[in-house]
């Protein structure tokens, strides 16, 4: 058996994920949002989302802010974390660049975080990480771990396993070989008839095709890609042929707080 940790991130950093990961859980297999606590628009989340029971939720612990023209803030005023902002106030752009971050500083921030999502009504579950940044704060790996078995929250390291690229698999038939979402399916379809049984993890980040989306880019991913990609995914979610497939293969989307040992 092949069970998936299905999960949409950035769910509270625009309008346009807002949107698509609420009607990918409505419509979907997408039964796990991850929530970054300084994103523009948390709020709006919260009145779709937050008091849906068929979601487990998770905090995103946001640190940085990879794009050009979207950025975010910390949660905490400025000058109490000046380590992670740049001259402007916004996170740094890379977890590269957070080697000098304090970690006092960070544990802080990730506090506030996690107080701002219990405050606009979310039921937190789970913590995962923007960017994967905590290799470049020496000690946070560990005292996250240990924080979260205090809260009784599952911490998505103890459970991440992507899912592994096909090598070779049986082809699928696509009706149009040039559209983004059928090629995802195809991909994501051939990876899970290849894959061992297992608990494995899909992050992945619903969007829509907008004049918004498309301002998430920086030097080295256009925005419009980014938005089109994101895009697909969604589509690849609603399509209907992924829970025929799900169903052949005896394909399980599971919640983070399903897992045992969470303490």
């Amino acid at each position: 058996m092949i069970r998936l940790l299905l999960r949409g991130d950035d769910f509270g950093g625009s309008l346009s994920a807002n949107q698509a990961i609420a009607e990918t859980c409505e419509h979907g297999f997408l039964r796990n949002v991850s929530v970054m606590a300084p994103g523009s628009y948390l709020e709006q989340g919260a009145l779709l989302l937050a008091d849906c029971k068929e979601i487990c939720f998770g905090m995103h612990i946001t640190m940085n802010a990879e794009w050009d023209r979207v950025k975010w803030k910390p949660v905490l005023p400025c000058e109490q974390v000046p380590s992670l902002i740049d001259e402007q106030g916004y996170f740094l752009s890379h977890p590269s660049l957070m080697g000098n971050v304090n970690l006092e500083e960070a544990i802080a921030e990730t506090l506030a975080q996690y107080d701002r999502l219990r405050e606009v009504g979310f039921p937190i579950s789970y913590v995962d990480e923007h960017m994967f940044f905590s290799y470049s704060v020496k000690g946070y790996a560990e005292w996250l771990d240990n924080w979260c078995r205090q809260e009784d929250l599952v911490n998505f390291h103890r459970y991440f396993q992507p899912l592994p690229r096909a090598a070779e698999a049986a082809a699928v038939e696509l009706a149009d070989p040039n559209d983004l979402a059928q090629i995802y399916l195809s991909r994501h379809m051939q990876d899970i008839q290849a894959a061992p049984e297992g608990l494995y993890t899909v992050i992945l980040h619903p969007g829509l095709d907008s004049v918004e989306m498309r301002q998430f880019g920086n030097a080295e991913l256009d925005g419009a890609d980014i938005a089109a990609e994101r895009a697909a995914e969604r589509r690849m979610l609603l399509d209907p042929r992924l829970e025929s497939f799900y169903s052949q293969y005896g394909v399980i989307s599971v919640r983070y707080d399903e897992l045992e040992e969470r303490s």
